[in-house]
């Protein structure tokens, strides 16, 4: 009888040991993704500030280290900082966001902004994560419509 408890322990124990890595490696390869919290895609807006609020999952999002040189600096792996950008579309991956050119920079790390006084139209508004060197990476770029109208 003992040693038919203590087979069924060590069983018990090998299958619960197997479904907690099967998780763990589940989670691991979740994707990472960027999106827009607000506005909504396709939206429309007839006040004068349009809050716009950005999100990702599974990968980190960071203010870039004080004092990080762009141009010799080896950037972190796996973190990043938002872009938006303003009618432009998403850029390839591994280039670098421009400055100004329709990009505004979040290298503080936030994730909200505002679109204000914009004339009425329509406007496509692109969030893009890049690293401390603002260099884009796979798969984090996402891209929505929004109607400003009087």
């Amino acid at each position: 009888m003992m040693r038919f408890d203590s087979l069924r322990t060590i069983v018990v124990t090998g299958l619960a040991i197997v479904m907690l890595v099967a998780g763990a490696a589940g989670a691991a390869a979740q994707e990472a993704r960027v999106f827009f919290v607000s506005p909504a895609d396709g939206s429309q807006h007839s006040e004068d500030v349009v809050s716009i609020e950005f999100g990702a999952e599974n990968y980190p999002i960071s203010a870039i280290p004080e004092g990080f040189d762009q141009e010799t600096g080896t950037p972190r792996d796996g973190v990043g900082h938002y872009h938006l950008g303003y009618n432009t579309g998403c850029l390839p991956v591994g280039e670098i966001i421009p400055q100004g050119e329709g990009w505004q920079h979040f290298g503080d790390g936030s994730s909200t902004t505002t679109l204000e006084n914009a004339p009425a139209g329509t406007y496509e508004l692109t969030v893009q994560i890049g690293d401390d060197q603002h260099r884009t990476q796979e798969g984090l770029c996402a891209t929505i419509s929004i109607e400003v109208t009087d």
